[in-house]
């Protein structure tokens, strides 16, 4: 895995979906009764190669089977620009599973299985004044968990994480929203962490 390149991919994504998503608003998402059209094209920009032979149908968009949810273009975008805030964090958390994963190794040692396990040894082993970052690495192993299963809202096993990560004033029950700056703050804790563990592996 070239970690940098994953990054930078990463990156790139994020940038293109928030100027699509800042078009689209502009424009107030166009003409939504063109949806299955765009749908339809939208098929077309990737080609599927999946390495096997699916057992899964094709099956075309009917008309007037698709529908945004929302009483006007704002309420849509507003469902639209949120789910996909949540869908590139908890791709965010898996990349971050993944370079862990690889650094860890490099640096002579047995990944442990879960990302919260790995940041925490990476939290043992990088000099203090980058805590930070690895307490954001925490945070976002707790929101992650949080998103994908209890939906987006912070229990007790998300507490108990935040906690290993300074954070003393989670509310139970509370239904987490995510932003893009959000994104950006918790991409930064990653490559702060990445850089660390690369000098231990240059030390080891």
């Amino acid at each position: 895995m070239d970690i940098d390149n994953s990054m930078l991919q990463w990156s790139q994504t994020v940038y293109g979906v928030a100027h699509s998503l800042h078009l689209a608003n502009s424009i107030k998402l166009g003409n939504l009764t063109t949806l299955i059209e765009s749908l339809s094209a939208a098929e077309r920009w990737n080609q599927s190669d999946l390495g096997f032979t699916s057992s899964l149908p094709t099956k075309d968009f009917r008309d007037g089977s698709i529908n945004l949810d929302g009483k006007d273009h704002g309420e849509v975008f507003g469902i639209l620009s949120e789910n996909i805030v949540k869908i590139l964090f908890v791709n965010l958390a898996v990349l971050a599973d993944e370079c862990l994963n690889q650094l860890i190794t490099e640096a002579g040692a047995t990944p442990p299985n879960y990302l919260t396990s790995k940041v925490e040894w990476v939290k043992s082993k990088i000099d203090a004044k980058y805590e930070w970052a690895a307490n954001g690495m925490l945070e976002l192993c707790a929101l992650r968990n949080a998103v994908v299963h209890n939906g987006g809202k912070i229990n007790k096993s998300v507490v108990d994480i935040l906690q290993k990560a300074g954070v003393g004033d989670a509310k139970l029950g509370h239904e987490v929203s995510l932003s893009f700056s959000d994104l950006f703050r918790y991409r930064r804790a990653l490559r702060t962490v990445i850089g660390e563990l690369q000098k231990l592996k240059k030390n080891s």
